[in-house]
Formats: structure tokens, C-alpha cells, sequence
């Protein structure tokens, strides 16, 4: 069986290592992504705030694998089984799609020409040019109050203490949190002095934020206003949604095409219905999940619908705060949270965690897991799943 996966993040390499461990070379598995680095992408605002990144090397975290890297963008996804990279044409049995999730820049007017961006590049150029700014007490907007926008705020106020940082929503801030933690992530915000405004962007412009009844002028603007899928997926034929996530069954496979499965940011689970918020907190399972069940089909076994529950998630607030908020079955915020120093130390275990989840992976250790909801298929869906089978 050959297997190809399209990305080398969170989702996409978990399920190389997996299913490369799980069949030791019964199965061809090759790994295709468009840098030679595996970006930690839970720690770029940390970048933008100057850290030095911590680069590691795709070929040096599959080495010893069996896993074939191939370096390349990939230009066209046909589904009947080939995957264009350039003038390459790179057959498979089975595909898995990890590509992930981008800023979407093209969401209002003038964001791609006025605005950084938490990614890579864009902040890693944020980072040389913010001591400057904040030199001469300049003034930052950073638009998005999800948990983006949130952290990268914080982190940078935090970092350049100079900087008159402004974070802006078109929403309530914090709404995912409970009463408990939206009190504490205003008092973190308050206390790094960063200024809170609510309002719609209508456009940027060179050196200010166009709100429709009045402008907010900026020395620099982070743009963390949503993500979308890659134009590539969209492209392809795979059925999806608004964002360009494409519709998978309960097995994480695209609708209507059994022998391709989509993981991580791509993905949206259409049934049963299931709360799967972007982020490495899902994508890692969502990738270990897939890894084990190509495994087992390599197998001639069959495989369980995935099952996933979201118990909360972690917000840093610098690098001396943060909050850990919990979720009930239901969905709903907990009314209490891990704050403070020891909601930091907790955030950055969880992201050591992560990478450290890949690395045992690569040695033959099995530490990925996840709390599951216990929900069973519709009767609906069991019955087209035995029909199919």
C-alpha cells in the first residue's frame, strides 16, 4: 500500500511516524511538505516577541523511520490518485491531507498590504522591526480577539513594555471562557496595559484601521482576524466548507472518497456532530487517529469512528500568566480555571508536550491520547457504514 501525506505540522507528521512505526516497512509511507522545517506554530507569537525559534529539521525528526520526505508544493491534488508537485507526478493508494490553516489575509480590504501576521515569515520580520516602535513608544493594533490575538497581544506587550498595544475584536473578548476566566484575562490584559476596543474593521490603509465612523492609527498592525484553509484544497474537488475545511465522515475520510482522509485544521467533522476547534490539540490526535487506522487496513482490520471531546483549552498571557480553562461534556465553560503563574507553567508544559509527543512517537513510544465523548453513530450512518462494507 502507498501512502502519501501532504504535510509536515503537527497532524500530518504524527500520522507518518504512527503508521510508519505500526507496519515497519510493510507500507510505503511518504511525507510531503513545502519546507525542509517543522514550525511549531503554537510558539510563533513567541517569535514576533523575539524569542529565538527553535528550528528543527523534518529529515532529522524521520530519520530512522522508513518515512520518505519529499520536499515540494504540492500544485494540483487529483483525487482518482495523483498528487502534482510541480513537473512531478507522485501516485498513491491512499491519501492523507494535512496541510493545515492560514491567516486569512484576504478577509477585508488591505490586510495582505498593511499587516503582519502571526506566521513564520511575517513574524519573524514583526520581531526586528517592534524594538524601534516601541523605542519611541509607537503604538500597535492587533486585530482578533480569539486566542490568536489574545496571546500575541500579550506577549508583545509584555516583551516591549514601550509599545502602546491596542487589541481589537468585533466581539465579546474571551467568550469561550467562563465569568471566573474572562475577569482574570481582562485583569492580565489590564496589567500589561494593553487597551481593549470593540469595534468592525472595514478596511486598512497605510498607517491606520478604518472602523467605519472613525480610524485608529497604528505604527504596526497584527492582523489574527480568522484562518483559512490552502486555495490547493479547495481546488481539488473535495467537498468543503466556507473556510475551505473539507466535509469528512466519522472516519475522517472526504466525503465521498474512501481512500482519502483529511486531518488537522483541514478537517471538519460532519457527523455525528462534534466540536473540533482548530489547533495542535486536535490535530494531534486527529493524526495519530488516521496513522493507526491506515495501519490496521494495511491489515485487512477495521478501524472505530473517531471520537473526540474537547476538555478546554490553555492561553498564555505572557510568559508569567496564563489561564487554563475547562469544559463540561456539554460544551460549556467550567466556572473554574487555572490562572496566573500556575496556568503559565501549565500552558508551557502542554507545549513542550506537544513536540515531546513527537519526538517518543519517532522512538517507538505510544503517549498520544485524548478524552473521547462515549457517543455512538446515528443508526443512520451505522447502517451506510455496513452497507458499504
Amino acid at each position: 500500500m502507498r501512502v502519501v501525506i501532504l504535510g509536515g505540522g503537527y497532524s500530518g507528521l504524527i500520522c507518518a511516524l504512527r503508521l510508519a512505526r505500526r507496519t515497519r516497512g510493510q507500507v510505503a509511507v511518504t511525507l510531503v511538505s513545502a519546507s525542509p522545517w517543522f514550525v511549531d506554530r503554537i510558539r510563533l507569537h513567541e517569535r514576533a516577541a523575539g524569542s529565538e525559534p527553535v528550528k528543527r529539521e523534518l529529515a532529522e525528526m524521520v530519520a530512522g523511520t522508513g518515512i520518505t520526505l519529499k520536499l515540494g508544493r504540492v500544485t494540483r491534488i487529483e483525487p482518482r490518485g495523483e498528487i502534482i508537485l510541480g513537473d512531478e507526478r507522485l501516485p498513491f493508494e491512499q491519501l492523507v491531507v494535512a496541510l493545515g490553516s492560514q491567516v486569512d489575509v484576504n478577509a477585508v480590504p488591505g490586510v495582505r498590504e498593511h499587516a503582519f501576521t502571526l506566521e513564520a515569515a511575517s513574524a519573524g520580520a514583526l520581531a526586528e522591526r517592534l524594538p524601534a516602535i516601541a523605542a519611541r513608544n509607537g503604538r500597535l493594533v492587533v486585530i482578533g480577539g480569539g486566542l490568536t490575538g489574545i496571546e500575541g497581544a500579550s506577549e508583545l506587550a509584555e516583551a516591549h513594555p514601550g509599545l502602546q498595544v491596542t487589541l481589537l475584536s468585533s466581539g465579546d473578548l474571551g467568550g469561550d471562557l467562563s465569568e471566573t476566566g474572562r475577569a482574570h484575562l481582562r485583569r492580565g490584559l489590564g496589567r500589561l496595559g494593553v487597551t481593549l476596543e470593540q469595534a468592525q474593521v472595514q478596511r486598512l490603509q497605510a498607517g491606520s484601521v478604518e472602523l467605519g465612523d472613525r480610524s485608529l492609527s497604528f505604527d504596526a498592525c497584527v492582523w489574527a482576524g480568522g484562518f483559512v484553509v490552502p486555495e490547493i484544497v479547495r481546488q481539488s474537488g473535495l467537498p468543503v466548507n466556507a473556510r475551505g475545511q473539507v466535509l469528512v465522515d466519522p472516519y475522517l475520510r472526504a466525503l465521498g472518497h474512501e481512500n482519502i482522509h483529511v486531518v488537522g485544521d483541514a478537517a471538519f467533522v460532519v457527523e455525528p456532530p462534534s466540536l473540533m476547534p482548530m489547533g495542535c490539540k486536535t490535530a494531534v490526535p486527529m493524526g495519530t487517529y488516521v496513522g493507526e487506522s491506515l495501519a490496521q487496513l494495511s491489515r485487512g482490520q477495521g478501524s472505530e469512528p473517531f471520537d473526540y471531546l474537547n476538555l478546554g483549552f490553555c492561553l498564555s498571557l505572557g510568559r508569567r500568566d496564563g489561564i487554563i480553562q475547562f469544559y463540561g461534556k456539554d460544551g460549556s465553560p467550567l466556572r473554574w480555571v487555572f490562572s496566573g503563574r500556575l496556568g503559565a507553567w501549565i500552558k508551557e508544559a502542554v507545549c513542550r508536550g506537544v513536540v515531546g509527543t513527537l519526538a517518543a512517537e519517532r522512538l517507538g513510544l505510544c503517549i498520544s491520547a485524548w478524552r473521547k465523548t462515549g457517543r455512538k453513530l446515528s443508526p443512520e450512518v451505522a447502517q451506510q457504514r455496513r452497507l458499504a462494507a
